[in-house]
């Protein structure tokens, strides 16, 4: 999978995480559907300028009229349209894509519940590998406490067993991390495997962070609305977004 494939496919997958069906039509392609609606639009006006075509029509058939109407008036709605649909899909892709206040609110109190609750991992201390670990270890926690802010019921159940496989991954960070850290040269620069095992960890990193903070997105979401129908894919999906540190290892 090519890294434009991997950047759409994020994109769509923030873009789900709030917004409604209208919303999401408009980020993806605003400029045609308001095109199309400003091309319907014209329709209707060619159709009442056959029927009343005025002094300078008076003379054309219905059909003439109207067959001039369409001609002038559709490339014109559509023209329009298409430019108000492109300024409403860039407002629609800012909003989808940016943290709202209160998003931004709930990802700061995880984060700072989860500062205290980095448990001992036996790493050398401010060492890479431990930097790494703990990195891991803070997003967890914090998708912890976001689960904790929730009411009971079905939203917090699917959430709380998203986050026993957070646990697992995070368990298999830690593995890794010690691994690396006892094959890093003498001088403290990690090559071969090593390399490799950080540069899972890295990707580890920003895969938990994603996971948490799409998280606290949908938990907005149920706290405002308990249809748990309505936001099953998201979590579907948050679900097949967690770190995949165990089934990689297998490889």
């Amino acid at each position: 999978m090519g890294r434009g494939t991997e950047r759409r496919d994020d994109w769509r997958a923030r873009m789900a995480l709030r917004g409604g069906p209208l919303s999401h039509a408009i980020a993806r392609a605003g400029w045609l559907v308001c095109a199309i609606l400003g091309a319907l639009a014209m329709v209707g006006v060619a159709v009442l300028y056959a029927a009343s075509p005025g002094e300078r029509g008076a003379d054309n058939s219905v059909a003439a009229n109207f067959v001039g109407g369409m001609i002038v008036m559709v490339p014109i709605g559509a023209a329009i349209g298409a430019l108000l649909g492109l300024a409403a899909q860039t407002a629609a892709r800012t909003w989808l894509r940016n943290p709202t206040e209160a998003e931004r609110r709930v990802a700061r109190a995880a984060e700072m519940a989860a500062v205290t609750q980095i448990p001992a991992h036996g790493l050398r201390a401010s060492g890479r590998w431990a930097r790494s670990y703990e990195t891991c270890a803070r997003s967890v926690a914090a998708y912890h406490h976001v689960v904790t802010t929730l009411p009971d019921g079905a939203g917090r159940d699917w959430l709380a067993g998203i986050g026993q496989t957070l646990d697992d991954e995070l368990a298999e960070s830690l593995r890794l991390a010690r691994l690396g850290e006892n094959l890093e040269l003498g001088d403290g620069r990690p090559a071969g495997t090593a390399l490799r095992v950080l540069d899972r960890l890295h990707a580890a990193e920003r895969s938990f962070a994603e996971t948490t903070e799409r998280a606290a997105a949908i938990a907005l979401e149920l706290r405002d609305e308990s249809d748990f129908v309505r936001v099953r894919a998201q979590l579907d999906m948050l679900a097949g977004q967690t770190p995949h540190l165990r089934a990689s290892g297998h490889h």
